[in-house]
């Protein structure tokens, strides 16, 4: 009898315990980001700083809060906000146009929707006419070229020079803040894709640190035109008194760390543009950056890189391949050249049908150089194959983006480049980087 009843206890027992796991897996709490946004805390205020003024504001589909709510539609149905226009940068306001897609000025209920892109980069005037403040909610990537950002200083220009307020609601930068380096903007070189001279290829700032940097340039804002890669671009130049004098808010983020990766945030990534869908895709993004431009075919869909038949196959940017390099070059390379410490970050792996492409996965991007594998692209282009830039518009193009100078020329003139001379180069220059921008960080 006593046998019995223990038996029964201990089956109670294991049915109680497989109860407690289902309810466990199918009924705990939903987690929280571990971060609150620049919106968010705005919410949280009570969007003080935006009651009974009229607004406008530059954002796209990926400017939402931690609820995945669109920043422009929460503003639109807040009772004391008065929103007036909407602005949206390269891709739209959705996001689903290509890079070189111009797009039209459109209304959704009844708010004007302006597009800030090519020669209307800078916003016109009347477009501003009547509004008390600008709100900014743009995402990044990280990656000085990928130019939203470029489109918030051309918008805070614009509204400098027109008096009105500038309000940047912060946002995580998804390589985190101590991933910097690559190619330094030279003044020369400036432009749309990157209108600030100084600035690293990958700079590890927030939306709201970029800001606040750019608003206290001493020498003030040169941008140059660029017209030869398809959609004109229009110059900007921002006086140092400008700047100055304009009002600019930065609402920063709750609790983000500048060690933070995307995933650390707890926060869901919205895709930002056509080919930036989800997190794999952005740190491969950053992994090829500098590597488009071992082909000149970067604005026909970059042929050195062969994008998988649809972006909604997630990992776009993963397969290169390049007229200049074969495969097995690019394997033997990696196995034989790249130190064992940047192996953990990435793999590379023979694929495509004539196993002419190599496939790349990023395991984790804080190990890996910032710039260097693009680097290393192009000095094997250059050995396997006399690889040089020799027409104007693929000069401009390179330089818009690369930003350096002597690496420029040296393309131009088919000389070799030193990969270990570049990279120590670009170190350098990231330090001294690191030590200008320490006054305009909000993070530790």
């Amino acid at each position: 009898m006593k046998v019995m009843k223990l038996v029964t206890i201990f089956l109670w027992i294991i049915v109680g315990f497989v109860v407690m796991l289902f309810v466990k897996s199918h009924y705990s709490p939903v987690s929280l980001p571990k971060i609150k946004l620049g919106i968010d805390v705005l919410e949280e205020r009570g969007f003080d700083i935006l009651q009974n003024k009229n607004i406008g504001i530059l954002t796209n589909q990926a400017g939402v809060d931690s609820k995945g709510e669109l920043t422009w539609s929460i503003l639109k149905n807040t009772p004391g906000i008065h929103l007036k226009a909407i602005f949206a940068p390269v891709h739209g306001l959705e996001g689903k146009f290509m890079s070189l897609e111009t797009f039209y000025n459109d209304e959704i209920d009844d708010i004007p929707v302006y597009s800030v892109f090519a020669s209307n980069s800078r916003p016109k005037d009347e477009w501003l006419k009547g509004l008390d403040t600008v709100v900014v909610d743009l995402q990044g990537v990280g990656i000085r070229y990928y130019n939203y950002w470029a489109f918030m200083v051309y918008m805070m220009a614009a509204c400098f020079e027109n008096g009105i307020e500038v309000i940047v609601l912060d946002r995580p930068n998804p390589l985190g803040g101590h991933y910097i380096g690559g190619p330094i903007m030279d003044p020369e070189n400036t432009s749309v894709w990157g209108p600030i001279a100084g600035l690293p290829l990958f700079h590890g700032l927030t939306i709201g640190e970029l800001a606040n940097y750019c608003k206290n340039l001493p020498g003030g804002i040169v941008a140059h035109k660029l017209t030869e890669t398809g959609v004109p671009h229009l110059g900007l130049e921002v006086s140092p008194e400008t700047l100055a004098e304009g009002k600019l808010t930065v609402i920063p983020m709750r609790d983000w760390k500048r060690n933070m990766l995307w995933q650390d945030t707890g926060l869901d990534w919205v895709g930002t543009s056509p080919y930036i869908t989800n997190l794999q895709s952005v740190y491969e993004y950053a992994f090829t950056a500098l590597s488009s431009f071992v082909s000149m075919s970067y604005y026909e869909t970059c042929s050195f890189l062969k994008f998988e038949p649809s972006w909604e196959t997630r990992r776009p940017w993963s397969i290169f391949s390049s007229r200049y390099v074969t495969a097995t070059a690019i394997i033997r390379y990696f196995e034989n050249e790249i130190p064992k410490k940047q192996k953990l970050g990435f793999s590379l792996s023979v694929t495509g049908k004539h196993h002419n492409s190599v496939e790349i996965s990023v395991k984790d991007i804080r190990k890996v150089t910032p710039g260097l594998f693009g680097l290393e692209m192009l000095a094997l282009s250059q050995k396997y194959a006399r690889f040089y830039i020799d027409n104007q518009e693929s000069i401009q193009l390179v330089a818009s983006h690369m930003g350096d100078k002597e690496l420029l020329n040296k393309l131009k003139k088919s000389e070799r480049i030193s990969v270990n001379y570049f990279r120590d180069k670009w170190a350098n220059q990231a330090l001294q980087f690191v030590e200008k921008v320490k006054p305009y960080l909000l993070y530790e």
